[in-house]
């Protein structure tokens, strides 16, 4: 141990799909034992809040670089989402249509960490000399990845054990791992398919639990508990769609044809949970449509007729709201508008994001219309915020952390600056669930993640083990925030991407 380090080497776990508050529910019901020594003994906080779009990818890459998505040839991540459309500023040369990268495909899984792009870093990288393992961890750039016997949370966490029992079997030095991260998906299998209140997915915790536990009593047998800080995060939280809707007839009728990037034909490409992310044939696939393209759109199969894709768009069920980036936007200074109806005279609103800078230094704004579609005017601490002046990530996370759209004002322009980022954002706020994937329906249940709400934007944050490690309990923090955390408990620096920050630093 360095003088400048507390622990010697740190464990991540992060289990996929936890709300915050469902998991401090089992904490206080006495289910989840081995979690809570973690917690009590360390730092914790039960209100984290993540990325946005609250979608596994970017959420997950999100916390092992401890960064966001941004303008990638020049900073943060590249990967905006768990489906893209592969457009790039300026266009390469070269290529002949862009790719459409849908994670849920193995062999894209395996790109992941070449999407991330050179401009940011996995924990691994920032970690300095060492060992580093993952288990299941694929953001894993930097480190030995050991699959699972198993795709089960018992295998996953056993896999580490393993590892502390005797690391000759993975390193040719006897040294243990300075950083690991173990990935747990099987939680979010069971949240989409059952529910987060269903008995096997509480089962599932439990047992995460018990596995950590096990994990615990090794790290004592061999000597490492002491010196090691255990981290448990999760991606994002969650919901439950109040009505699910067949959304193909809707793109057939106005004549929409989804893109085929091996032929460059087609006009659009979507991904739809309560949130729809949709792309649009610019002068060409590689280009972004501007908003007079977007307003005055041919389909092929609409028969030459234009069409304003705004107004279409607002006629899918449930629709909330809608962003989409100005045509004039550059990655160090921009708008995006949010276009939102009243509730009452159903008159079109339209309400502005701007931003400039980069990474940590960005900073952001948010001006309403005639009216304040967050609701920030309606609660003191934000209120403050509505005075046409910039602030950043930190201060905005300050002041809504405790409210609906936590932080959002800096993570809309992170998102839309990043030239994989979409054309047109939709959302339901979770009214309506759609399940549709690259031209058809892919799933029909009613849980899901990827709204802006509270509910699905907080996640526990822990870190613990260690005696060595500070006492904490946070009012909130942030996931990009643990990285940096973790490197401080090492006695690393993080890299310069890392917009989070010691949590350390906030006491």
């Amino acid at each position: 141990m360095t003088r400048s380090s507390l622990v010697d080497q740190v464990i991540l776990i992060l289990i996929d799909d936890v709300r915050s508050s469902h998991l401090f529910d089992l904490i206080g019901k006495g289910k989840l034992p081995n979690i809570a020594q973690i917690a009590e003994s360390g730092v914790s906080s039960q209100n984290c809040i993540t990325s946005f779009p609250s979608i596994t990818f970017p959420c997950y890459s999100n916390v092992i670089i401890g960064s966001y998505s941004g303008y990638f040839p020049k900073e943060g991540s590249g990967i905006p989402m768990y489906h893209w459309v592969g457009r790039s500023d300026p266009p390469v040369e070269g290529k002949r249509f862009p790719i459409i990268r849908n994670a849920g495909k193995g062999s894209h899984l395996l790109k992941l960490n070449n999407d991330l792009g050179s401009n940011c870093q996995t924990i691994f990288e920032q970690a300095g000399d060492g060992n580093f393992l993952s288990s299941l961890n694929l953001i894993n750039r930097g480190s030995i990845l050991i699959p699972p016997q198993e795709y089960t949370s018992a295998s996953i966490l056993k896999g580490v054990e393993n590892v502390f029992k005797d690391p000759k079997t993975i390193f040719s030095e006897n040294n243990v791992p300075k950083v690991t991260v173990a990935y747990v998906p099987k939680t979010d299998d069971l949240m989409h398919h059952k529910g987060f209140d269903h008995p096997e997915y509480i089962t599932e915790l439990i047992k995460c639990d018990k596995y950590i536990g096990n994990l615990i009593e090794t790290l004592k047998n061999t000597g490492y508990y002491e010196s090691t800080a255990i981290g448990i995060i999760s991606d994002h939280g969650n919901y439950k769609a109040e009505n699910m809707y067949d959304i193909e007839p809707f793109f057939e009728e106005n004549g929409l044809v989804q893109y085929q990037p091996r032929k460059g034909t087609g006009d659009f490409d979507v991904t739809m949970g309560s949130v729809g992310f949709f792309n649009f044939r610019g002068k060409t696939w590689f280009h972004h449509p501007t908003f007079d393209e977007l307003t005055e759109f041919v389909a092929s199969g609409s028969g030459n007729k234009k069409m304003n894709l705004f107004e279409t768009l607002w006629k899918i069920p449930g629709v909330q709201l809608m962003y989409y980036r100005d045509d004039n936007n550059t990655s160090d200074k921009g708008v995006i508008y949010l276009e939102h109806r009243d509730e009452k005279t159903g008159k079109m609103l339209k309400d502005r994001i701007e931003y400039e800078g980069h990474g940590i230094k960005q900073k952001s704004k948010y001006i309403p219309n005639e009216k304040d579609f967050y609701k920030y005017s309606e609660h003191e601490e934000s209120a403050r915020f509505l005075d046409n002046k910039s602030h950043t990530i930190d201060e905005w996370l300050r002041v809504t952390n405790q409210i609906d759209f936590p932080m959002i004002v800096d993570q809309i322009p992170r998102y839309f600056k990043n030239p994989r980022s979409c054309d047109i954002m939709t959302s339901t706020l979770g009214k309506y669930g759609f399940g549709y994937e690259h031209g058809e329906t892919k799933a029909y249940y009613p849980y899901s993640h990827d709204i802006g709400l509270k509910k699905s934007m907080t996640v526990p944050f822990i870190i613990g083990g260690s005696p060595n490690i500070p006492k904490l309990e946070l009012l909130y923090c942030k996931t990009t925030d643990m990285v940096p955390t973790l490197l401080n408990l090492i006695g690393e620096k993080p890299h310069y991407s890392v917009v989070g920050r010691s949590v350390f630093d906030y006491s």
